[in-house]
């Protein structure tokens, strides 16, 4: 018997029909914009590879000294910023100096409670083996042993020999995170509590604490000792650097920018990747430091395409596809392009790979369904996580949105009075010579298909306390549809007219942030905020 020829298939063997079938059914080219919560699975090396040797020599040192590094990547819009992280992320495990846990963090949409946002990013990556990592680094400043359980070692035992080495905020921090290994009783309050969940003032008597973890510099005290203890470097990939500024001016980009400096003073183990706009990076560089300024790593750019970038690019994405088809590939391996397709597109995009990819996917419905090409649709670049810094960025946006309509002009006051405490954000309202202000707050929930629980009591009685002090005319709080808790129920009846509550689930949560990014309310959406921007001007 003869055995089956192993040659590559020929041109005469090729089925074109059948091969473009398969491909209109699922063309292959969908996405062209990269996002923090979407793996991108075809890579080229070539634009980032600078980049690459100068993050990884970060990480690399950071391994060795636990000294925090900041390490700037410029790049136009288009050019793999948010692409690079998934570049990070893919290698965490392959490093060949170790381990290392990338963490993507999007821009905050407001620049309140943004060590929350931080905090929120890490924990939802690193899991609770963070926490883990940091009980043993705790019971080894001691002379104990790591991975032990309370069975050997007495709470209070292991607390009076810490809190010397942690006083005040951090003491808190120290005591909930010995409770989560070495108090059986309180384990699941101690997980609440680092998870960033309300607790009632009976609870917090349980674990013998003052303070809730929403608080900025209890935050920062919990994001110090989660880094320290973590054993691998933590890499906070902050994407558009730009963000704060774009939505609330210099202002905004200072409150930003100060966090960040605090990150990279008071936390060891830690690399920060700040991405970039080219353009605006020397804005940010300015607000530096002349000590950070000294200690920041020289920023590197981003690449463009080359031509045979874009080939590779098309090439991999085609071999990909005939992979997960479980088809053997063309003889052509761009197929269903060709050589001047790819020269066209090149010369479209001028290099910048979001472009380039854009004019692919036009390119590629045109092939296959017989049609002249067309501009492919916009697609969001944006991470929709329902903290309360991007819940309270969607409630200022939708006041802009509503205020325009009434010549009205909206801006944030990032002023931290001593009722907010950089808790609570205040929207100012000016229309002609008159001038209202509204006190926002969201609460830090988990869940938006539950009730808010006592988060949202803590979160109305920061408004109420607002009004009280007259720091504000009227209140606005985003709760979740479901809650119910009476103490809420109270203040918000007390509150009557003055507390305006934005009722949302998951899903209407997340479709108020994507819609006021676009710069639009729906009708339903719009109706909450227009009536109270004509009561407060009636």
């Amino acid at each position: 018997m003869t055995p089956p020829s192993e040659s590559p298939r020929s041109d005469a063997d090729f089925d074109e029909t059948m091969y473009l079938n398969i491909l209109r059914d699922d063309p292959p080219l969908k996405r062209y914009v990269s996002r923090g919560d979407t793996r991108d699975s075809v890579d080229i090396l070539g634009p980032h590879e600078e980049v690459d040797r100068a993050i990884f020599r970060a990480v690399r040192f950071t391994m060795q000294d636990g000294t925090p590094r900041f390490q700037p990547v410029l790049g136009s819009a288009g050019m793999g910023k948010t692409h690079l992280y998934w570049v990070l992320k893919h290698q965490e495990d392959y490093f060949k100096k170790g381990r290392f846990i990338a963490v993507y963090v999007p821009s905050p949409p407001a620049p309140v409670r943004i060590p929350l946002h931080f905090h929120a990013c890490l924990v939802d990556e690193a899991g609770e083996k963070i926490f883990e990592d940091a009980v043993d680094m705790l019971m080894k400043k001691f002379g104990g042993l790591g991975g032990v359980s309370h069975e050997i070692y007495d709470y209070n035992y292991a607390q009076e020999r810490l809190l010397v080495d942690y006083p005040g905020i951090s003491s808190d921090v120290v005591r909930v995170l010995l409770r989560y290994r070495l108090d059986p009783a309180n384990a699941d309050l101690s997980r609440r509590w680092l998870l960033g969940d309300a607790l009632s003032d009976h609870e917090t008597e349980r674990l013998g604490v003052r303070t809730i973890l929403e608080d900025d510099d209890v935050t920062m005290a919990t994001l110090k000792l989660l880094a320290e203890g973590s054993t691998s470097p933590i890499l906070l990939f902050i994407d558009e650097m730009e963000g704060p500024y774009n939505a609330h001016g210099e202002d905004g980009e200072r409150r930003f920018f100060e966090v960040l400096k605090r990150l990279y003073n008071e936390c060891k183990n830690v690399v920060l990747i700040a991405s970039s706009l080219t353009e605006i990076w020397d804005r940010i560089y300015a607000l530096a430091d002349g000590p950070m300024k000294s200690r920041m790593e020289r920023p590197v750019h981003l690449q463009p395409f080359t031509r045979d970038d874009v080939a590779e690019f098309i090439q991999e994405t085609m071999n990909e596809f005939w992979n997960v088809q479980n088809v053997e590939a063309p003889p052509n391996p761009i197929f269903p392009f060709s050589q001047s397709d790819i020269d066209d597109i090149f010369g479209k995009s001028e290099g910048n790979p979001r472009e380039a990819i854009r004019h692919a996917i036009s390119r590629q419905d045109s092939i296959l369904f017989d049609r002249d090409e067309v501009p492919v649709e916009e697609q969001p670049d944006y991470v929709v996580k329902l903290t309360p810094t991007v819940l309270v960025g969607a409630l200022i946006k939708a006041l802009q949105i509503s205020a325009e309509k009434c010549d009205a002009e909206v801006k944030l006051d990032v002023k931290a009075t001593e009722k907010t405490k950089e808790s609570t954000a205040i929207a100012v309202l000016r229309k002609g010579k008159t001038m209202k202000r509204i006190a926002l707050d969201v609460p830090n929930v988990k869940d938006w298909d539950r009730s808010g629980g006592i988060a949202a009591y803590y979160s109305a009685q920061r408004l109420k306390e607002i009004l009280d002090a007259d720091e504000a005319d009227i209140a606005m709080i985003a709760v979740p549809t479901k809650t119910a808790g009476a103490k809420f129920k109270a203040i918000d009846m007390a509150l009557g007219p003055k507390l305006v509550d934005v009722v949302l689930n998951q899903k209407s949560g997340v479709a108020l942030v994507e819609n006021t990014q676009k710069g639009y309310l729906a009708d339903f959406q719009s109706k909450v905020f227009d009536d109270m921007i004509d009561w407060l001007f009636s």
